[in-house]
């Protein structure tokens, strides 16, 4: 999915005017999870100004996650910019609380246009992150 707006435009800011998507979620156990957001690399194109997105569960309100800062520079040598390139996606996280067990809902916010999600991988104290290149495969849906 690719957050599109002119690409002067001003911020926007989540639970007003952002657009979101929508994720229904199940979690097994309450507790602390983690949403890892996969983006496709891309560069702070508006001066003065970094790429951002906006994370949330439930009513909780929404978090705003960097993905550039405004001052990135993406010159030859800086490895953060090639490893992303090299692996053609960077990785923001954010983390949230469930209360309870059960179904849940995430959103993900537009904050500045152009970043591109590719994937969402979320996971629990009890149940880590799997060390995978890619990722794990989709989870099954009911």
């Amino acid at each position: 999915m690719r957050a599109e707006a002119p690409v002067d435009a001003l911020s926007a800011t989540p639970g007003k005017d952002s657009p979101s998507l929508e994720y229904r979620i199940y979690l097994y156990t309450p507790g602390t999870l983690t949403a890892n957001l996969i983006v496709s690399p891309t560069l702070n194109f508006v001066p003065g100004r970094g790429l951002r997105v906006a994370v949330s569960m439930d009513d909780e309100a929404p978090k705003t996650v960097d993905i550039l800062p405004a001052n990135y520079n993406a010159q030859n040598g800086n490895r953060d910019w090639e490893d992303s390139v090299r692996n053609n996606s960077r990785i923001v996280t954010s983390s949230h609380v469930a209360a309870a067990a059960g179904y849940h809902t995430l959103k993900v916010w537009m904050v500045d246009p152009a970043v591109v999600l590719q994937k969402i991988v979320v996971h629990t104290t009890e149940s880590p992150k799997p060390v995978t290149y890619l990722g794990p495969p989709e989870s099954f849906w009911k």
